[in-house]
């Protein structure tokens, strides 16, 4: 283990995490008006609903742009209006996003929002707006772009059947021309029936609340290996924190909010997006810039490690070509770090205060510094990666971005802690979480769907402790749920989880494969039947090594259990909660409408939770 991981200190973790969350929420109450509510959700269920709040104020103001949101919704600081009015600048157009409605007995169906025009989208673009000339506008020099495919063969059709291979002619991926797409680059746009509408991106940036942790490297080595084995367990703590189940006053067929979020703040142009041919832009760009990660870091080229293989980063993506080569030859970077980078240079930033663009000597290093902050921050994935801050003399640091927030601090701390002793553990025992990148991208698509915690199969590596030798667990085959028999050959889960072992036996047809489909409960809580050890019970095991005093040990154990019960089903998520607050309310008319009588009930009814007046069982235990 680590030296600096003795003096990490997991009695602060145990006792005080939830304090603080307490005490911040005990100061932003007492600034609160007797008749106001403090609720820490992903989303006002009725946001964009005709008016909602006194004092509301009309739409189509100069700031937003929205026919569904006022001016006065938006904080009127510069860095949130130049945000916001950098999305739209940048795109062309306002972003539509088209949010499918739930439908119940009585839906009206084919569902039809009537609230935006009816027919909104022509080419996937607003007809009542003008083009943009805003491109790429981050051009540097003669820069050219290269689409990085690592092989024919490990395209996401041919996984299934053939595997992945073991190598990828890397030196052609970086010198290869952008392919003709295989699919169409943007799919139709949402149809207005049966989706609910959004116009703003404040629907993304304003909203969808989530619970961010932040985790500290100590060094770039450590950044790049935590930044990896957390990317694969993304979608599955987004399906286990799931709290945005209504849209705009209507119950929506997800739980999720992370793909709303992401198209609505998506700024790519037409030309970006593959509607109308390249000109100015440097490249068709296949996701937005809030997202799922592109590609794995792996380890440094002196540093090889035998669970890292090329093929894992599967996807097609687009980086700057120049700025590649610059910080590979100039600077010795090398290239998977190097590929990171470039790509956040195929995207311009939305706006650059005037200091920033100071040249004088004192300032120089500070104005590069906070540049590469700000395309940085205009760039959101699941996980990201940052590096030391001068101002505040930080190190190496990655944040986990995919928990949704919860409504009580007890629930928000027990996944802060859960994601800590992940780091922890991540580090401790080398555990290889490895998954391809497009079969990631399947498991954050499933992730957003009704109870994907209890309903939906993932894809996750079978074997977590497998692959370090070069040799072992490297087939990279896929096994299909259906078909997966149990086998008899098992031991039980917690003999299994030790340091440096392989985890379970098994045998059948699923023993050789590298990725099996497998349940939140069976993926965190283990599984005998599927030779699966279980995240958890590796967490616990760590915590029997690290002889802790009582009352800590005890107090990270009973923030392990919340998880751990709603991973299994016994507790439910707060999506959970809401769709069957809602459903169950007697002035509910099974037409998927969440009226202002029913929010109003429901989030009193939440107040009351949060703060122990009522209690729970189904949510808290």
């Amino acid at each position: 283990e680590p030296p600096y991981l003795r003096a990490f200190s997991l009695e602060h973790l145990a006792l005080q995490t939830t304090q603080c969350l307490r005490e911040r929420r005990r100061i932003l109450k007492s600034r609160l008006d007797p008749d106001e509510m403090l609720l820490s959700i992903s989303q006002f269920p009725l946001l964009g609903t005709g008016t909602y709040i006194d004092h509301q104020g009309a739409p189509n103001g100069p700031l937003l742009r929205s026919q569904l949101l006022p001016d006065i919704c938006l904080n009127s600081q510069p860095p949130f209006t130049l945000e916001i009015g950098g999305i739209v600048d940048r795109r062309g157009v306002v972003p539509y996003t088209g949010v499918p409605v739930f439908r119940d007995t009585n839906t009206v169906w084919p569902f039809v929002d009537e609230d935006l025009p009816a027919d909104p989208y022509k080419g996937g673009i607003l007809t009542q707006s003008c083009e943009s000339n805003r491109d790429s506008a981050c051009v540097m020099g003669s820069s050219t772009v290269a689409t990085a495919t690592p092989s024919a063969a490990a395209a996401p059709a041919d996984l299934s059947a053939n595997g992945l291979p073991s190598n990828a002619p890397w030196d052609a991926l970086l010198n290869s021309q952008p392919p003709p797409p295989s699919r169409p680059l943007l799919l139709e746009p949402p149809s207005n029936k049966n989706c609910v509408l959004l116009d703003s991106p404040l629907f993304g940036i304003g909203s969808g609340g989530v619970l961010r942790v932040t985790l500290c490297a100590a060094d770039l080595d450590e950044a790049r290996s935590l930044h990896d084995q957390l990317a694969p367990i993304s979608a599955i703590m987004a399906a286990l924190t799931a709290a945005t189940p209504i849209v705009k006053g209507h119950l929506v067929n997800r739980d999720c909010y992370w793909d709303v979020q992401c198209s609505t703040v998506d700024d790519r142009s037409a030309q970006e997006r593959g509607i109308v041919p390249l000109t100015t832009a440097k490249g068709t760009l296949l996701k937005s810039r809030y997202g799922s990660i592109d590609m794995y870091l792996g380890p440094d080229e002196t540093r090889a490690d035998p669970a890292f293989r090329r093929v894992y980063n599967d996807c097609h993506f687009t980086y700057d070509k120049q700025s590649f080569w610059k910080m590979k030859e100039d600077h010795g970077i090398d290239s998977l770090l190097a590929l990171h980078v470039s790509r956040l240079f195929v995207r311009d930033i939305h706006y650059a205060s005037e200091n920033m663009l100071s040249t004088g000597e004192t300032s120089s290093a500070m104005s590069g510094q906070e540049h590469f902050k700000r395309f940085l921050g205009c760039s959101r994935q699941n996980i990201c990666l940052y590096p030391p801050n001068k101002c505040t003399s930080s190190g190496w640091e990655v944040e986990f971005m995919s928990l949704e927030a919860q409504l009580t601090d007890a629930e928000n701390a027990a996944f802060i802690t859960f994601i800590v002793l992940l780091s922890r553990v991540i580090i401790s025992y080398r555990l290889n979480l490895y998954l391809p990148i497009s079969l990631m991208d399947q498991n954050m698509a499933r992730s957003q769907k009704v109870n994907a915690a209890g309903e939906q199969l993932f894809f996750f590596r079978r074997d977590v402790f497998g692959g370090r030798d070069g040799k072992s667990n490297g087939s990279g085959r896929i096994s299909k749920r259906a078909n997966l028999t149990p086998s008899r050959n098992t031991r039980p889960t917690s003999a299994s989880a030790e340091r440096g072992t392989r985890g379970m036996n098994c045998s059948g047809v699923y023993a050789k494969a590298e990725y099996v489909e497998l349940s939140v409960d069976e993926i965190l809580n283990g599984s005998e039947a599927f030779g699966v050890t279980g995240i958890l019970n590796i967490i616990f095991t760590y915590l029997n090594t690290m002889r802790l005093e009582y009352d800590v040990e005890q107090a990270l154990r009973r923030q392990l259990l919340l998880v751990k019960r709603r991973a299994s089903g016994k507790l439910c998520t707060l999506a959970t909660w809401m769709r069957n607050f809602v459903r169950t309310h007697p002035e509910y008319q099974n037409d998927s409408v969440v009226s202002q009588s029913i929010n109003y009930d429901m989030l009193r009814a939440m107040n009351d939770i949060e703060e122990g007046r009522v209690a729970a069982p189904e949510l808290l235990g």
